[in-house]
């Protein structure tokens, strides 16, 4: 702090940025957020064309119901 209050205006600033872009690179510790993520959206479930069938048949089945009034 000593040596900070010693130094000008200009100095004081140039040297506060670059105390924020020492931070900004110690902060960008976020690719353990992107690993959960990825990993997360892996568990996704996948359906094949297979597994999708019996959903167009149900549809085609319930197109041939009869409205009674």
């Amino acid at each position: 702090m000593v040596k900070y209050n010693k130094l000008d205006k200009s100095a004081r600033q140039e040297l506060n940025d670059f105390m924020d872009f020492l931070l900004s690179k110690q902060i960008k510790e976020k690719p353990a957020l992107l690993t959960t993520y990825k990993n997360r959206i892996l568990k996704v479930s996948v359906w094949s064309a297979s597994d999708l069938k019996i959903f167009d048949e149900n549809q085609k089945l319930f197109n041939n119901w009869k409205i009674c009034s």
